[in-house]
């Protein structure tokens, strides 16, 4: 049965470049599948190409689908992903990167 959460994006810019090739880097180590609805989209969390394309963005809401044999594990991974990033614009304009949570969990379906 998969698991579904969803979560608002912390990091800015987003889901783009290194920390969007993290996570994408992290749901591949794993056989279950990755699927990210928003804003009306549906597309594989497994994609880098996906995900650039979309743009999950700072603030973003995202659904997060995962299905498969280690569902959990994965899912406990994003729940506590972190990555070297920036707060926000002001922080990107000026090179200042910290160790951050990338999502907060907002709820569950």
């Amino acid at each position: 049965m998969a698991i579904t959460n969803v979560f608002e994006i912390l990091i800015y810019p987003g889901l783009h470049s290194r920390p969007g090739k993290e996570f994408v880097n992290i749901c591949m180590e794993h056989e279950s599948s990755v699927t990210i609805k928003m804003n009306d989209n549906e597309f594989d969390g497994k994609s880098f190409l996906s995900l650039l394309k979309n743009k999950p963005s700072q603030s973003e809401i995202i659904h997060l689908i995962i299905d498969g044999k280690d569902e959990n594990e994965l899912m406990e991974k994003i729940i506590n992903l972190e990555t070297l990033s920036h707060k926000s614009k002001e922080d990107f304009d000026s090179e200042n990167e910290e160790l951050l949570q990338v999502f907060r969990l907002v709820g569950n379906e």
